[in-house]
């Protein structure tokens, strides 16, 4: 009888074990599409804005920062705190054309920002330039 019992706590903790992760991992499969479409509405949104030159020079503080890179206006003001290289490297370039020094990180000829900076920029774009 004892056998029986502990063999059926078992099944019922590898049960509800089961249905508990399943259902953890289903919510942030859940949450991680719905992210992804909200972002893919804001930048097919975005898109359709245009901004002058003038428009982008006046967002140009720690507060308000707004870069041009390869013609797409990014408004990257909640970026800045957590920019790897810190925000003293994008500050320089607010309210700028940063295509070139988001190609080289301001190093000239060398490396550039990898995919998947690239691809986190993709959240921050606001339009395209006039």
């Amino acid at each position: 009888m004892k056998l029986l019992v502990g063999i059926f706590i078992t099944l019922f903790i590898v049960f509800m074990s089961y249905v508990f992760i399943g259902g953890y991992i289903e919510k942030n499969n859940l949450e991680s599409r719905t992210n992804s479409s909200q972002s893919q509405s804001r930048v097919n949104q975005s898109a359709t804005k245009t901004f002058a030159l003038s428009d982008v020079a006046s967002h140009n503080t720690y507060n308000d920062c707004w870069l041009i890179i390869s013609g797409k206006v990014y408004d990257v003001t909640d970026f800045l705190g957590q920019h790897p290289g810190g925000a003293s490297e994008i500050i320089p370039h607010c309210g700028t054309e940063s295509t070139q020094a988001f190609a080289t990180q301001d190093r000239g000829a060398g490396g550039g920002h990898s995919v998947q900076a690239s691809d986190m920029l993709a959240n921050y774009l606001i339009g395209m330039i006039k």
